[in-house]
């Protein structure tokens, strides 16, 4: 238990810094400091407290993956159409990754509490919701890609004439932000609901 919560509070400290380091957006810093309130909440619930764990690698890697793409990648990228397209993409691999060690979160349990653990196992009432949400935070990861792609259809190929007629869809482009915000920050309020549900209906083990 105790080196479950250590892993969850270090990798949810490192998420805090690296969103103050590689000045994200406003959002990064509010989820990154609620998953790390969230670790001390259900430090005594390795049920929750391995959710938690799971949305901050993820978030580690987000933060990661946004300070290369802004100082490293970026610079040495002339077309807003490669930044998107690197941008977008990775974006739609992290949200997958999500997706999967959610839905292996049985597994993952197993290998980090070596199987000690029985609550590791219960049914958490958050996980239903949170599947359904980062599916939605991978659909909009999809089409903003998309519509990267159909917004410069004139670089596959096709006539200019024809091309212009999509110049100007950015919905995506000029929302991603606050569509990729609304699940994530849906998917904390989730994960503390899901830690009151479980702290109600039965005793938290040690």
């Amino acid at each position: 238990m105790r080196s479950l919560f250590s892993l969850s509070l270090l990798t949810s400290m490192v998420a805090v810094v690296l969103a103050y380091v590689a000045k994200a957006t406003v959002i990064e810093p509010i989820v990154c400091v609620s998953l790390f309130i969230l670790v001390f909440s259900s430090r005594k619930d390795e049920n929750s407290l391995l959710l938690t764990l799971i949305f901050a690698v993820v978030f580690v890697l987000e933060v990661l993956v946004a300070f290369g793409l802004k100082y490293m990648v970026f610079p040495a990228v002339e077309s807003y159409y490669y930044e998107n397209i690197y941008a977008f993409s990775i974006q739609l691999i992290l949200s997958l990754l999500l997706l999967f060690l959610l839905r292996h979160r049985m597994t993952i349990s197993v290998i980090l509490t070596r199987g000690k653990s029985a609550s590791v196992f219960e049914k958490n009432y958050a996980e239903g919701p949170l599947y359904f949400l980062v599916i939605i935070s991978a659909l909009v990861d999809f089409l903003a890609l998309m519509e990267n792609f159909l917004r410069n259809l004139e670089r596959l190929g096709v006539n200019e004439e024809t091309a212009k007629l999509f110049w100007e869809f950015t919905f995506f482009y000029d929302y991603f932000e606050y569509l990729k915000a609304v699940p994530m920050l849906l998917c904390v309020l989730l994960l503390y609901v899901g830690l009151i549900v479980r702290t109600k209906r039965q005793p938290i083990q040690n």
